[in-house]
């Protein structure tokens, strides 16, 4: 354990420059070099391996963030469990701008950085923390002007869309400071340092955790308010961290302020869009999908207990199979974009391969534990038998699909990682909407199977996806891909 603990205090305090004594050339000299030789050469497992711990451990610490969302909405009711279901479907949407921008990011920043382009690399990262303020203005104020409209459209009861009000209000704040931040960690990983990024994250994560407990329960009982509270003073703090490590690491010019706007031009934001706006049409197929199953659900027999049992299995979901996937995920985008801009093609898709075995492997057990284990994870979640019994359900059809949502999830990310969007923004469109939905509608209201129906349309497309991902990785012609 203790060496563990030197080592990454070494490689944080090298990586990000911070000042342990020795002068600045001896620190410059100490900065590893671009085309890191980590990721680039040597083992391939070494460098999943070092790439993925650190942001598995900043999913699990989201996942105890989470968590304390959920527990705290539990103890103020099922209404409040299903105003902060509802609710985060809209604060997912409104982040999709800042996925676009750190998918640009990884890919631009990684790509020029395997090739040895410093001044390259420097300019994409101080281009796309430019664009992350004005997105993260924009985000805000819409998510800010559109929230109550859209909790009503998407089925809210009147209690619920109360209450989800209360939280979003604060949470949406928080778009500015969450985005800018989405975007820093990004370029940090796109470099290969995935430590700073976790570190961040634990910090956030600790003071989400305390804040929940201390603004919603006691001593101030501010409800579900406080949970939106919470997230956005833990990003500003976050944020202000994140931007004094990479001030101080061999990336640090990026935050010229006077570079950043005199630089700006059209031609960066293309580039930047032009692989960012597929990806995160990728995720509003999946958000976008989310909100029509909602308004679905305001169609069964018992919407608030369906909301409910949604908002916890799909929490439950990402806690236990989700997160590890997404930090594979990107760590394998982190790869295949560096060993392309290295014309190591070969490398990048054995990389690929490798973390999709992992990654399948993984969830194949999380599957087991979710299927097996349903009733007393959603015991620990709720008290309600219904909402109970709903997720249950949920846990039990959509746990099943897990091996084939790490191989979508993680395929996907070694192609968005190359800087290929466009085939999976197709794919995740067709079988996130047109493909889900209508089954959805079909099985729940036609067929009148109730929500179960509605868990079946979730798992089959995550299945179809898993399988065309292996097809088109497989094709390989994302090897090609120019940014």
């Amino acid at each position: 354990m203790n060496a563990h603990i030197s080592e990454l205090d070494m490689e944080v305090d090298v990586d990000v420059g911070l000042d342990v004594g020795l002068d600045e050339n001896t620190v410059v000299e100490k900065l590893p070099t671009p085309g890191d030789e980590a990721i680039t050469k040597g083992s391939l497992w070494l460098a999943i391996w070092t790439l993925s711990w650190p942001l598995f451990l900043n999913m699990v610490t989201i996942a105890f963030a989470s968590f304390a969302d959920i527990w705290v909405a539990g103890k103020l009711g099922s209404q409040a469990q299903a105003a902060v279901g509802v609710s985060g479907q809209i604060s997912i949407f409104m982040i999709l701008l800042a996925v676009a921008l750190s998918s640009g990011t990884n890919a631009l920043v990684s790509r020029f950085w395997g090739e040895g382009d410093k001044e390259k690399t420097v300019v994409a990262a101080r281009q796309a923390l430019l664009f992350s303020v004005i997105f993260g203005i924009c985000s805000a104020g819409l998510g800010l002007i559109l929230c109550r409209p859209l909790l009503h459209l998407l089925g809210a009861a009147p209690d619920v869309e109360k209450l989800g009000w209360d939280y979003l209000k604060f949470d949406l704040l928080a778009q500015l400071p969450f985005t800018v931040l989405w975007v820093s960690n990004s370029i940090f990983r796109a470099r290969g340092n995935t430590r700073v990024p976790m570190i961040v994250m634990v910090l956030i994560t600790a003071q989400v955790i305390a804040l929940d407990y201390l603004l919603c329960i006691k001593p101030f009982h501010l409800g579900v308010a406080g949970i939106g509270m919470s997230w956005g003073v833990a990003s500003i703090l976050g944020l202000t961290l994140s931007l004094v490590l990479l001030k101080r690491s061999d990336l640090g010019d990026c935050l010229d302020l006077s570079k950043m706007i005199s630089e700006a031009s059209l031609d960066w934001f293309k580039r930047l869009m032009k692989i960012g706006i597929p990806a995160c049409v990728q995720d509003l197929a999946w958000v976008g999908g989310n909100g029509v199953l909602l308004v679905i659900f305001a169609h069964t027999m018992h919407p608030t207990a369906t909301e409910a049992a949604w908002g916890i299995g799909w929490r439950l979901e990402e806690m236990l199979g989700g997160f590890p996937v997404y930090a594979l995920s990107m760590a394998v985008a982190t790869i295949v974009g560096q060993n392309l801009g290295a014309k190591q093609p070969d490398r990048a898709a054995l990389a690929g391969w490798q973390v999709a075995f992992v990654g399948a492997g993984l969830n194949a057990i999380i599957a087991m534990v979710l299927f097996f284990g349903a009733r007393q994870l959603a015991s620990a979640m709720t008290s309600d038998p219904l909402v109970l019994e709903y997720t249950v359900q949920y846990l039990q059809i959509v746990g099943l699909a897990q091996p084939f949502v790490a191989i979508w999830l993680i395929l996907m990310g070694a192609m968005n990682g190359a800087g290929y969007t466009k085939w999976p923004m197709w794919a995740s469109v067709i079988c996130l909407a047109l493909i889900r939905l209508p089954l959805a509608w079909l099985l729940t209201i036609t067929f009148g199977m109730g929500p179960i129906g509605c868990w079946y349309a979730v798992a089959i497309p995550a299945v179809l996806l898993g399988l065309l991902m292996l097809w088109q990785f497989k094709v390989g012609t994302w090897k090609l891909q120019q940014v």
